[in-house]
Formats: C-alpha cells, structure tokens, sequence
C-alpha cells in the first residue's frame, strides 16, 4: 500500500515543497522549493502551520515577498483563499489537511502564490478593502462629522498620503486606484474642496511628504503613526544635513554629538537605526559595513 505522506505529518518536524508563485503583470515567477523543514516552532497549538513562518523564511531567502498580497492553494475547496498582505498576522495559519499530497512521489506539499503590492510615490501599499483602508475611512468620517472642533485631530501619516494622493490626481486628470480616468482636471483649490482639506493644510502635508522622501522616511512601516512623527523626522534631519554640508566644506569630521545623532534611530517608533535614515547618515549606523570609528 502506498503512503500518502500523512504518518510524516506526526512527527516532531517533517518537510514540505513550496510551489510558489510570485511576482506581478508579466513578471510572475513560478518556483519549487523543496525540503523547507517544519517543525513546532512553525504550528500552533492545533498543529496548523503559521504563514507568516513560512513567507518570513522565504524572505530570508531571498524572495521579494516584501509587502505581497499572500493566498494560499486549499485542496478542499479548489480555490485560493487569501489571507492578507505581508507582515501577516501570527494567527493565520494553514491546517494539514490542506496540504497537497502526492502518493506518487510521497511529498506534502503547500502552493503559495505571492502578489506584489501596489504602492504610491512614497512607498505605501495601496491595496482595496484592506485594514488600512478601512482605518482611514472611519478618520475621514470622525473628522467630518468633528468640524465644529477649533483643532482638528492630528492625522495619521497614510491618512494624510491618501488624501495629497487624491489631491494631486485632482489636479493632474490621473488615472485613479482601480485605473479608471478621473474627472476633468481642477485647479488646486477645487481639488482640495474635493478631498475636503483645505490647500493650506495640503500644501503643508505634500511638502513634509516630499522632505521625508527625500530623506528617506520609511512611510509603509509609519503609516499608522501620527504626522507630527514625520514633521519631527524632517525638522531632525534639515538641520543635520545643514551641519553636514557644513563640515563637508570644512574638510573636517563631524563631532561626538553629530555622529551620535546620525547613528540614532531616525524616529522613536522606528523598530531598528536603518528603518528611518537618508544617505549620508547610513555610515555611521553600527551596523553599517562601512561604520565610521
């Protein structure tokens, strides 16, 4: 009788075959993974395998899943259920029973394919109906309804994008999220009365946008954060660039205290030095190839 590969699935750890599709358009890519070992650390408590392993060691790997809207191939339904985009949630997880057996070749296997996200000019992901989304909706709504309030509440750096994003397309005739043409194009005024933020306040956020692009602001990993994060980021790194330029005309190194503030993480939230850091503060990171002693 042959096996199914089923009485490799009680052991302690046991490996599995990827199929894994990945990439976007015309640039899909298909690949077989084989041998990827899983073992406890890898399921939870009902034995179901977490995803979000799974698509962090292919990251490691090397894979371009950054950001990717993740599905995963059920055998029992014949479709492909989604499951969200990277980072995913620790909870979702894959049961064994999903797993494509292969009596001929006695392998378990799990098909995974991996959709690059869409992203705006400043590095978030635009994806419809996701969670963000859903967040910036109920701001939009908080806000408007809270117009009798002298201070508006402070907005959140993604809810800030979407809106200089809609803005801008406004103004330019372009093409919205789903590729349908927008409107004639309007003046800037008329677009900010669109987007219902007033140009003043637009004007304002497009240019702390642009600054901490160009000093590279890690918008994707802050969206969530508050924008005065982003004005303290881009006040921060003016005056350092300032300094910098300052002693480069010099000919001389840059002080204990400048040195140490470029070796800083760029913003309080940021969860490592690199996540928030421009050019010419990335030699001084200590972890940096090229770390200046």
């Amino acid at each position: 009788m042959e096996s199914d590969g089923s009485e490799a699935l009680d052991r302690e750890s046991f490996n599995i075959e990827i199929e894994l599709e990945f990439g976007r358009g015309h640039e899909v890519e298909t690949e077989l993974i084989p041998k990827v070992e899983i073992d406890k650390r890898h399921m939870n408590t009902a034995n179901e395998i977490l995803l979000s392993c799974i698509i962090n060691y292919l990251k490691e790997c090397g894979y371009p899943l950054e950001n990717s809207m993740i599905w995963y191939y059920s055998k029992t339904a014949e479709l492909w259920i989604y499951c969200g985009n990277d980072p995913l949630p620790l909870n979702i997880s894959v049961p064994q029973s999903e797993l494509i057996h292969d009596v001929k070749v006695i392998s378990i296997q799990l098909q995974l394919r991996c959709k690059r996200a869409i992203c705006n000019e400043f590095g978030t992901v635009l994806t419809l109906g996701s969670t963000p989304s859903y967040r910036i909706k109920q701001e939009e709504e908080a806000i408007s309804s809270n117009k009798t309030s002298r201070r508006t509440k402070e907005r959140k750096i993604g809810f800030i994008i979407e809106k200089v994003s809609k803005w801008r397309n406004f103004y330019q005739g372009l093409p919205n999220t789903q590729g349908e043409p927008t409107s004639s194009k309007l003046t800037l005024e008329e677009a900010a009365t669109r987007v219902g933020i007033s140009k003043k306040s637009l004007d304002d956020y497009l240019l702390q946008l642009r600054f901490g692009r160009k000093f590279g602001f890690n918008f994707q990993e802050h969206r969530d954060d508050k924008v005065g994060l982003l004005r303290a980021f881009v006040k921060k790194f003016k005056h350092l660039e300032g300094l910098m330029q300052e002693i480069e005309l010099k000919g001389v190194a840059p002080s204990v205290d400048v040195q140490n503030k470029l070796k800083e993480a760029g913003t309080p939230s940021c969860k490592h030095s690199r996540c928030c850091a421009p050019k010419f503060a990335l030699p001084y990171k200590d972890d940096h190839p090229y770390t200046t002693r």
